[in-house]
């Protein structure tokens, strides 16, 4: 039988604003700035987020990024995606900004679009509940000097704005990790956290650079299960993964969800989490998520329940919220699955 997880309390830890925003919203800034001629209703826009490969979906991903045209837009759809999540039981969050197309293509100010998408997110936590962090990332492919300056945008916020890493994402083949060392003790220097992009559609090798570089998390990683060595790392090393199936599948990172090596990892005892890296333009929810690893990669309920709880332990937060969200997270999952007979895990 099929379970709806939506219920389960959840993080997500892994999740792009620009690749988030719902397409009703995106249809609403295609109205508001009239090019309608490039989507003429919300249809149009969902046939806008169908890839045939990583490049493809940068192509889309850069379009609706050209519709965010003030701070406002941010703040907007930072507001409509918070608003997402909450309705899926989302109680913790850390949603990237992307510093990479809005300031080369569109021209924004660093430091206005990230306080106006911290707006919208202060207000869908006063509206909904829903605790949330921003990260702030670059794309590999603009390169090493870009993101450097964009670390010096953003430290004025420091204090103003709950911004809890820095992060690099994007075409993982354009720049090597170790590129980006100095970039990442400076963001440490300045407080922040720091989790990257890696092993997605690259090797073991930049999961392995990756762990060098002292990441603290990593997203994606999936390629990590071609290495029993580098699996036996991330387990000695107590590091998780932002595990996000649909997206892979969507992007070509793998060829089939089946063949997903999610259970592999699991078996080898690998820390993960789960999350839905783009949802609006992969067709997904961090609930769909779990639906699909229980579903199509037979992960049994216990163990989601578990993973599930793997993320308030993984979070960007101070430890009191920590402590708080996973005393109300193992009173109401208990409950959740007393409700569909499924056993609490130990």
């Amino acid at each position: 039988m099929a379970i709806d997880f939506t219920g389960l309390p959840k993080t997500e830890l892994h999740i792009h604003l620009e690749g988030a925003i719902p397409v009703e919203s995106v249809f609403t800034l295609v109205r508001k700035y009239g090019r309608l001629s490039e989507a003429p209703d919300i249809e149009a826009v969902r046939r806008r987020y169908e890839f045939d490969d990583f490049a493809h979906f940068l192509e889309s991903y850069r379009w609706t990024v050209s519709f965010l045209q003030s701070p406002d837009d941010y703040e907007y759809v930072a507001y409509e995606v918070a608003g997402t999540l909450a309705r899926q039981n989302v109680w913790f969050t850390e949603i990237m900004v992307g510093l990479g197309s809005g300031v080369m293509d569109v021209g924004h100010d660093s430091a206005d679009i990230v306080r106006a998408a911290w707006r919208g997110l202060k207000a869908a936590e006063v509206q909904f509940g829903i605790r949330a962090r921003l990260q702030v990332a670059t794309g590999r492919q603009h390169g090493v000097e870009f993101a450097q300056e964009r670390l010096r945008d953003i430290e004025p916020l420091l204090g103003e704005v709950d911004i809890c890493a820095f992060n690099v994402a994007g075409a993982e083949h354009t720049h090597p990790l170790p590129q980006y060392r100095g970039l990442f003790e400076r963001a440490r220097a300045m407080g922040l956290r720091t989790t990257m992009h890696a092993g997605e559609v690259s090797g073991p090798g930049d999961v392995y650079d990756a762990l060098d570089m002292g990441a603290e998390r990593i997203g994606h990683g999936i390629k990590s299960a071609l290495d029993p060595q580098l699996m036996a790392e991330l387990v000695r090393r107590d590091i998780a993964l932002e595990v996000c199936p649909v997206s892979n599948e969507a992007t070509g990172a793998i060829t089939r969800l089946a063949d997903h090596p999610l259970p592999r990892l699991l078996r080898a005892g690998v820390p993960v989490t789960l999350s839905s890296d783009d949802p609006a333009m992969f067709h997904t929810s961090v609930a769909r998520e779990y639906e699909v690893a229980h579903e199509v990669l037979g992960v049994d309920c216990p163990t989601l329940v578990r993973i599930a709880r793997e993320g308030f332990k993984r979070g960007f937060m101070d430890e009191p919220l920590r402590a708080a969200l996973l005393a109300r997270f193992d009173a109401q999952a208990r409950a959740w699955c007393a409700a569909r007979d499924v056993q609490y895990p130990a």
